[in-house]
């Protein structure tokens, strides 16, 4: 896509505790008989993540919404892969990007396509392009034709090439909690518990759709999997998708995966290239 304005042109792509006390009572002249507390019964539910119990996901659209309430105001990275193959294993595209995001909301995004068959994001691939902005400066390094250019551009006049535009839509389809909520809904889910150094609690894995599955989307694709990983509170670090469509007249295999890092932990400073960028606006 192109930006109409800038110096340069810029193309883009309860534990429900049951108390049950018991009552002792003494004769009237003697003192009360000491009183035991019931056992507190718990549930094993309780212990998983929201929207997610010992069967599966439960509630995709509550799973997504906690794992959009962890990212709200706070730092983060988001690294997203998609690619398509033929039958034979020839890459048919790819499309990779690298967004990191302060609390500020400075980022920088990091962009690659590849592949006959890639989206045009950055025009015609192979290429590569990294945009960084604080919200009052704009600084691109476009890669093409083995050719890169550093240049500082306008503000955009919308909604593309904001941070949100690069996490909303380029990276995701919508917000993270709609991205969640959308990939995990179609499929038929089983939850496994394990304990990772990177916080994940659970393992939810999915090989085949609902019945009612609610995309559309989905009813030409066959091979069906899922996996992600949830931490305890509801973060989904990691989700992958991987399915078979028709494309030209071929069955291609669609692999997709989204990973969240540094959730609180991630800060963002000019690049390398800043300066170079700066002296070649326009």
């Amino acid at each position: 896509m192109a930006w109409m304005r800038g110096r340069h042109a810029l193309v883009v792509a309860v534990v429900l505790t049951a108390g049950c006390g018991g009552f002792g009572f003494g004769s009237v002249d003697g003192p009360s008989t000491p009183v035991t507390p019931a056992p507190v019964p718990t549930s094993t539910e309780s212990t998983y993540p929201p929207g997610v119990g010992s069967t599966g996901v439960t509630n995709p659209s509550r799973l997504g919404s906690v794992h959009g309430d962890h990212l709200n105001e706070t730092g983060y990275t988001l690294v997203t892969n998609r690619t398509v193959r033929y039958p034979n294993g020839s890459l048919r595209s790819q499309l990779r990007i690298s967004v990191a995001v302060d609390a500020n909301r400075t980022y920088l995004a990091n962009i690659s396509i590849r592949g006959p068959e890639a989206p045009v994001l950055l025009g015609r691939p192979p290429a590569t392009a990294s945009f960084w902005s604080d919200g009052d400066t704009y600084l691109r390094r476009l890669t093409r034709d083995n050719r890169t250019i550093y240049n500082e551009y306008d503000p955009p006049d919308s909604y593309a090439g904001t941070w949100r535009y690069w996490v909303y839509t380029a990276a995701l389809t919508g917000r993270p909690a709609a991205d969640v909520t959308r990939t995990i809904s179609p499929f038929q889910t089983r939850t496994a518990e394990v304990r990772r150094a990177d916080g994940t609690a659970y393992v939810v894995r999915g090989d085949q759709l609902r019945a009612d599955q609610p995309s559309a989307a989905w009813e030409s694709r066959d091979n069906t999997s899922l996996v992600a990983h949830v931490t305890q509170s509801g973060l989904v670090r990691y989700y992958r998708t991987e399915y078979t469509m028709p494309a030209d007249g071929e069955q291609v295999t669609v692999t997709r995966t989204v990973e969240f890092s540094a959730v609180g932990n991630t800060t963002v400073g000019p690049p390398p290239w800043a300066d170079r960028a700066r002296s070649t606006a326009g």
